[in-house]
């Protein structure tokens, strides 16, 4: 059977069951409100149809419909107004409270509702009016109902980063409760509509919990539906039914309608608007009108210490000067985004640190008050909005018109040469076009610092280096004062005016990116940038003697300690030796690796040692092969 073919065959078997299903569940319905329009429940459809049963049921029950309709609405407002806020709490702040927390909300489901009703009239049957009221009804609801609100919106509002939306709203100048209506509840409204549904169902149809609560004054649906099938009036039973379906499914249906996701506009044919070729052949555009004055930004002894004692920077002092590109470079874990948080106003440092910018002290400052643009390494776009509206949101929150704030954004999409995709929705973008997204809507507000918190990270390594360099051309010809944070030392050579290289909480060297790589303070930096050798080696009055095998002695100059006598390490980096005859140093080729434009050579020197150098890429060598290396001398370094 070939794939094709047994795809159809499961495709076919699937809706087969589902056929089989929706028919077991809906033919016992189907017969109950039959019977509720047939002159003889049980002589059937051929005794004839009448609406007797209909209006007699109206007669009797008439309220207890509009009653549970009116407590199914009471309990989703009360549901909407508690359980949203606390599925957000609960997302937002994920850990052990949290857990037990939502714990503690579910706890009703795993008691039966009798027992709950049992407890609510141990508890507050004295209270005689509540008692008699349908808010004694309603409570008992809430309780039962308020978990389904609770984990629907959680489980939509868990699937999104909510710190990086909610952070990315605030770097526009969002405050909370405005980033919680434009960015948080649109995106949680899928859970909100489907727990909505949950919960007005189970509300109206709840019968267990509702008969222990009710009195003769406040009968529900579900009750005189029972009532009406303990008497034997059966037909009065199946028009309850009817009448019940009649009022409740246009609500459910209007729901379902509400909950439906919607279209987005469909993609252009022209396919070539989502491939990255294209794109990253089209290079972003620069425009005078859009030159911003760069501002100073000071940090002054700040230091930071979190709640559980961690230290992730020590206390660091630094200027940055106006329309400078300063880049924290580090491993992970070395405060570089710290520093980049403190800055932006996200985080706050200890107590007698000090941020200033332009000349204003912000320390105390949130983001939203600091007029910072953010690029954050997940791009933060709020998914809800169109790349039009990302755009252009931090406008909105400045109070521009609408046309002027739809001018200024598409300004700012032609300068990134992204003009055609104003309408798309952010999930339809690539990862090089989110990229360029997030710094128009960064640059929109026209910030006095542009902060990037490893914006490259996530992209391929192509896409990564034609982004690099359009952001470096970027940055100098808008002439804002930029702070970058990476990981990657090629990104840091690129853009940085100077690199402040962190280790542990510290600036350990601070540069320019040709001082950094050719003068490393120690052997942190050293080894950090770039790839370097490390071959022991002994100090004597005339420099450096490396001693192989056979006693050759090989002095260079060091530009370490000239004083310093002993065993030392000398530091030079691959493409500062080459493979020559007469070297002064000699081994075997472990390895080769070809790198297109050049070959990696590993080299196991005579006393062990395994050292790098670098050869034209056209060049090859066998492994096991003899081979000599000679030193630029001028490069090597005892650190």
């Amino acid at each position: 059977m070939s794939i094709s073919t047994q795809s159809k065959t499961l495709f076919y078997l699937q809706w087969a069951i589902t056929i089989l299903c929706c028919a077991f569940l809906i033919a016992p319905v189907v017969q109950s409100l039959m019977a509720g329009v047939t002159v003889n429940f049980f002589q059937g459809i051929k005794s004839g149809l009448t609406l007797r049963w209909v209006f007699e049921m109206w007669e009797l029950y008439a309220d207890t419909i509009f009653r549970s309709m009116f407590i199914g609405f009471m309990c989703l407002g009360v549901c909407l107004v508690a359980g949203g806020p606390a599925a957000y709490a609960l997302a937002r702040n994920p850990g052990r409270i949290s857990r037990f927390l939502e714990e503690l909300l579910v706890l009703p489901l795993a008691i039966p509702g009798l027992a709950i009703a049992m407890g609510l009239l141990l508890a507050y049957g004295e209270l005689t009016m509540f008692r008699q009221s349908i808010l004694f009804i309603l409570t008992g609801h809430v309780i039962f109902c308020l978990p389904f609100m609770v984990r629907s919106v959680a489980a939509v509002l868990s699937m999104l980063d909510l710190k990086e939306l909610d952070e990315g709203a605030s770097s526009l100048g969002a405050g909370f409760w405005t980033r919680f209506k434009d960015i948080i509840l649109p995106c949680a409204m899928p859970g909100i509509l489907s727990g909505s549904l949950m919960v007005f169902t189970l509300s109206v149809g709840e019968f267990n919990l509702t008969w222990m609560l009710h009195t003769p004054l406040t009968k529900t649906l579900p009750v005189g539906l029972a009532d009406s099938y303990a008497s034997m009036r059966l037909e009065i039973g199946s028009a309850y039914t009817l009448a019940f379906f009649l009022m409740i499914i246009p609500v459910l249906v209007a729901m379902q309608w509400i909950a439906k996701p919607r279209q987005s506009r469909p993609l252009t044919t022209n396919s070539t608007l989502l491939k990255e070729t294209p794109f990253m052949n089209r290079p972003l555009g620069y425009s005078a009108s859009e030159s911003f004055e760069g501002v100073a930004v000071s940090i002054r002894n700040c230091a930071k210490t979190f709640p559980d004692g961690t230290r992730a920077l020590d206390p660091l002092d630094l200027e940055i000067e106006p329309g400078e590109t300063l880049v924290f470079l580090g491993p992970s874990g070395c405060g570089k985004t710290t520093t980049l948080r403190l800055i932006a106003g996200l985080e706050h440092p200890d107590a007698g640190g000090g941020i200033v910018m332009d000349g204003q002290d912000v320390t105390a400052d949130p983001i939203e008050k600091r007029n910072v643009g953010m690029v954050f390494q997940n791009y933060a776009l709020f998914p809800n909005m169109t790349v039009l509206d990302n755009v252009g949101y931090g406008l909105r929150i400045r109070g521009l018109g609408k046309e002027e704030r739809r001018a200024h954004a598409m300004r700012m999409l032609e300068m990134m040469r992204i003009s055609e995709l104003a309408e798309r929705r952010i999930d339809q973008l690539s990862g090089g076009q989110r990229q360029r997204v997030a710094l128009a809507r960064a640059l929109a507000v026209r910030p006095s610092v542009l902060l990037l918190d490893e914006p490259l990270t996530a992209l391929d390594a192509k896409l990564r280096e034609t982004l690099r360099v359009e952001i470096h051309m970027l940055l100098k010809s808008l002439g804002v004062t930029a702070v970058y944070v990476t990981h990657d030392q090629s990104e840091a050579m690129a853009l940085g005016d100077r690199i402040a290289v962190m280790d542990k909480g510290r600036i350990v060297q601070i540069g320019a990116p040709r001082e950094i790589y050719f003068n490393p303070a120690e052997q942190f930096v050293a080894e950090f940038i770039g790839v370097f050798n490390k071959v022991r080696a002994k100090s004597d009055a005339s420099g450096l003697i490396l001693a192989e095998k056979d006693n050759l002695p090989l002095h260079v100059l060091s530009n370490g300690d000239k004083k310093k006598h002993g065993d030392v390490e000398l530091f030079f980096r691959p493409e500062d030796a080459r493979i020559c005859d007469g070297g002064s140093l000699t081994g075997k080729v472990a390895s080769s690796m070809f790198l297109g434009d050049k070959v990696r050579v590993h080299v196991l020197l005579a006393d062990g040692q395994m050292v790098k150098v670098d050869a034209p890429g056209k060049h090859m060598y066998e492994e096991g092969a003899s081979v000599a290396i000679e030193l630029e001398t001028e490069s090597a370094m005892v650190l």
